[in-house]
């Protein structure tokens, strides 16, 4: 097994693997968006840094993906440089689950995120991922609140 953080010459695979994960393929009504507009996020990112992956290989094939995306919040006494990191799309290919393999990338991408100068390192943990993510050290918080207006 091998891991390591993609590069721009990945930005196919990480678009396969992003629909993948959000269970989105060709006989999707939004494919075509949806593909296109995750290969601007990727290729954007990557180059310009905001966006960081970590792709688990064996035998040059992905088995599994962890991506993190960079932003910005004003500044805090909790946050002082305003960087925060966000994780997402944590996949292991199921044959190949429960061999430290997640463990693995998401310690690859909190290390990038925190020398990267983030303070605040986030992720939302399905019921199956979150006995996982509280090993690593992450706490559950209060949720959120999405906007969602009725009209819409």
């Amino acid at each position: 097994m091998t891991y390591r953080h993609a590069t721009p010459s990945d930005l196919e695979a990480l678009v396969v693997e992003r629909l993948r994960f959000i269970k989105v393929d060709s006989v999707h009504p939004n494919y075509d968006e949806i593909s296109a507009n995750c290969r601007t996020f990727f290729e954007e990112g990557l180059n310009a840094g905001t966006c960081d992956a970590v792709l688990a290989e064996e035998d040059g094939r992905c088995i599994g993906t962890a991506i993190a995306f960079y932003y910005l919040s004003v500044p805090s006494s909790r946050n002082h440089t305003g960087k925060n990191a966000y994780i997402t799309s944590v996949f292991v290919e199921p044959e190949y689950r429960r061999r430290g393999i997640a463990s693995e990338m998401i310690r690859q991408i909190v290390a990038r995120a925190q020398a990267y100068g983030c303070v605040n390192i986030m992720l939302t943990a399905t019921e199956m991922g979150k006995p996982l993510y509280e090993t690593l050290g992450f706490i559950q918080t209060p949720g959120a609140m999405l906007y969602a207006p009725e009209n819409d």
